[in-house]
């Protein structure tokens, strides 16, 4: 097996301090001189994605007996460009490093410092989890349109300024909620369902969390094959200012039928005449029109061997 470790040196528990990960990395392998690696230190946003294609086209591996490990020692957009660089590859997984400031992906698991133990990343075994596709590239964690992609939008915005992460989503979103463009008309369709009407925000969660302690997604699983979609429907702020708390947290037995629908699916499609704010796994896009499905297993993904369950 061949190793790429790809650093984001931005990334918070980073820094700018990509000597010292550099150096943990090259005095773990003196240990074992027969393992091939490499490293590589992203330069700027989406700068991964060509370099690993071009890696995976000059990297000749041993017939079809040979894999890849690429380790994203970043944080959720880092592995956004991962995941992008070789969804469909084979012989190809992914091991990630929870050093950003969100790590939607690894939160979901109750034991998130045993995804930093580089030996455990290296000789722990893969495990296939789903992949959610979309127009806009490939994501493991979640899709967001309307409100709640505005709230990641302007949130993360602060958060790069050095806010606390939950509270500038929050105060984001409910900001939002007392805008006159809060709602949009979608036509949606659901595993071919048409759904036709006004709605706040729709997310469609591969994992629970949009957050560190945010999880709104609580039905959601990452290799279950299948999208948990939620919509809020399109009431007036006040009525709903009440149970945002229990909506963020996942406490659907508080609130009443007529705020939120849940669904499950494997395809969810979203058309709107106007300009829509679009999320993908912490990624922003905008467009009229978006597709989200689900990849049952598309992706070998590295879990600590003591990751056990999912985090409650």
């Amino acid at each position: 097996m061949r190793h790429l470790f790809i650093i984001n040196p931005v990334a918070k528990l980073i820094s700018g301090n990509t000597k010292k990960v550099r150096s943990s990395i090259d005095e773990f392998f003196m240990q074992y001189p027969d393992i091939r690696y490499d490293i590589y230190v992203s330069k700027w946003c989406r700068d991964a994605v060509p370099y690993i294609r071009r890696y995976l086209a000059n990297t000749r591996l041993d017939g079809n007996t040979e894999t890849l490990r690429i380790h994203s020692i970043g944080g959720s957009g880092t592995l956004f460009e991962v995941v992008n660089s070789v969804i469909e590859v084979p012989n190809v997984e992914v091991a990630v490093y929870p050093y950003g400031k969100l790590n939607l992906f690894v939160r979901y698991y109750k034991n998130m410092t045993a995804f930093l133990s580089l030996s455990s990343q290296v000789f722990g075994a893969s495990r296939p989890v789903d992949v959610i596709r979309s127009g806009n590239g490939y994501g493991i964690c979640l899709g967001l349109v309307g409100l709640e992609a505005y709230a990641n939008r302007i949130g993360g915005m602060w958060v790069e300024k050095g806010m606390p992460s939950d509270p500038s989503y929050l105060v984001a979103g409910v900001s939002r909620l007392f805008d006159k463009n809060r709602s949009q008309k979608y036509e949606i369709t659901i595993d071919g369902v048409p759904i036709s009407g006004d709605f706040l925000s729709i997310f469609i969660a591969n994992v629970p969390s949009y957050g560190i302690r945010l999880r709104p997604g609580v039905h959601a699983r990452p290799d279950d094959g299948k999208l948990d979609i939620y919509m809020i429907e399109d009431i007036s702020p006040m009525k709903l200012l009440r149970y945002v708390p229990a909506y963020v947290y996942g406490h659907y037995e508080r609130i009443p039928d007529g705020y939120f629908r849940h669904y499950s699916a494997g395809k969810i499609k979203v058309t709107s005449n106007e300009v829509m704010y679009i999320d993908v796994d912490t990624e922003c896009f905008y467009g009229t029109s978006v597709e989200f499905e689900i990849m049952p297993g598309a992706l070998q993904v590295v879990l600590p061997d003591n990751i056990k369950e999912a985090a409650e």
